[in-house]
Order: C-alpha cells, then structure tokens, then sequence
C-alpha cells in the first residue's frame, strides 16, 4: 500500500477545519451554556446560602423573642408572686396588729375591770371596816370619854400661837362658840369645859353646848372663823381616806 501524502494533508485540513468547527459552533456554545449554568448555579448557591442566612437568622430572632417572651413570662410570674407574698405579709401583719391590738384592749379592759373591782371591794372592806370600828367605839364609849377629847382641844388652842389664836376667837361677840359633842355634858362637865375655853378665850359668856351621836366620841369646837373637830367620826373618815389614797396613789 502506498503513503500518499496529499491525502494525509487533505484528511489534516479536513480534520482541522472540524475541529474548527466544532469549536466554533459546538464547543462555543455549549462552554458559554456551561459558563452561564455555572454562574447560574453559583448565583442560586449564593441566594440559597443568603436565604438559609436569613432563616438562621430569622430562626435565631424567633429563638431570641421566644427567650425574651419567656423571660419577660417568668419576670412577670415572679414579679406577680412577689406581689401576692407581699399582700400576704401585709395582710399577716395588719391580722396580727389587729389581734394584739385586739389583745391589748381586751387586757386593758380587764385589767381596768379588775382594778376597778378591786377598789371597790377595797372601798366596801374599807368602809365595813370604818363601820365595824364605829360599832364597836360607840360600845365602848361613855361619857366621861368627852374629858379626854377636852385635854386634846385646850392642848391644841395652848400651842397656837397667839396671833393665830386672837384671829381663831374673832367675832364671837356676834357669832358664839357652839360645843358639839357625842354625848350629853352634865352641869358640872359643862362648866369645866366652859372654864377652861374661856382661859383660852378670854370670854366665858358666848358658848352654848349642843350633842351629836353621829360623832361617835369626842366634840367639834364651832367657832365663826374656823371649826375644831376632835371626834372619833372624823378621825375614821380620814384615817379611810388615807388608807384608800396609800392602796391607790393614782
């Protein structure tokens, strides 16, 4: 078989002009339809990527309102049992203050009851006593105990001083001196105390006895500017006074 060589060139130019072609109107086409699809591709990659972005970050901002919402949730709850431990303490507190309060006006009523009935059955001992002490004194009284009173009255009138004794007996010619005593004077008890009053008095006229049981023993010396009491009624009336002021100073 012989080589020719004219056609080998023919089947190279040939060979050259297809691929030119094919270059030209196949490999042309389809790189730049590659190129374009790629480019394509690459541009719905990116806006997949953008979107997948943008739901992340989406997701993350749902994520991020729903801790917000959950935390702002548990606040409120907090805040809402803070409230009600408060209204609770406070309604604990004002039970409590209204009970002592309650407590201490029920302690101060009784204890205002129970003073109150303790100086009252200390007035009534008191006075039982002042009765039973009278009883008993005008038992044991007898005339003849007015003397005694009578030593008392003349010793009170002998310390006064004279110009407090002057201002005592003053106006006695206008009012006179009137003698109580619990039991009736003789005639001859009767001049002793007008004797001695009138040393004191300087005057024997102007003085006029007079009798009053209630007195129980001892007189009472009326004069116009003052009275002179030296009886046992007196002296129980404020021996009980002392007695009730000594248990209740208040």
């Amino acid at each position: 078989m012989k080589f020719s060589w004219w056609t080998f060139a023919l089947q190279a130019i040939n060979f050259l002009i297809l691929i030119w072609l094919l270059r030209r109107f196949l490999f042309k086409p389809v790189t730049a339809i590659v190129a374009r699809r790629k480019e394509e591709i690459a541009r719905g990659m990116t806006e997949a990527a953008a979107e997948k972005q943008k739901a992340l970050d989406m997701q993350r901002d749902v994520q991020a309102q729903r801790a917000g919402i959950e935390a702002e949730r548990q606040k409120a709850i907090e805040e809402q049992r803070a409230q009600l431990a408060a209204e609770r303490k406070k309604l604990i507190d004002e039970a409590h203050a209204d009970a002592e309060k309650i407590r201490t006006q029920a302690a101060a009523q009784l204890n205002e009851e129970r003073t109150a009935a303790t100086q009252e059955l200390f007035s009534q001992t008191i006075d039982l006593a002042v009765k039973l002490a009278e009883r008993l004194l005008r038992e044991l009284t007898f005339p003849s105990i007015e003397h005694a009173f009578m030593t008392r009255v003349l010793d009170y009138l002998d310390r006064l001083p004279p110009p407090e004794r002057t201002a005592l007996v003053s106006h006695l010619d206008q009012t006179p001196m009137v003698v109580t005593t619990a039991h009736p004077l003789d005639a001859r008890e009767e001049a002793e105390w007008r004797e001695q009053l009138a040393k004191r008095i300087g005057r024997a006229a102007g003085i006029t006895f007079n009798i009053d049981p209630a007195l129980i023993a001892g007189a009472e010396i009326a004069l116009p500017s003052a009275i002179l009491r030296f009886n046992w009624r007196d002296a129980l009336t404020v021996a009980a006074k002392a007695i009730n002021r000594n248990e209740h100073p208040g």
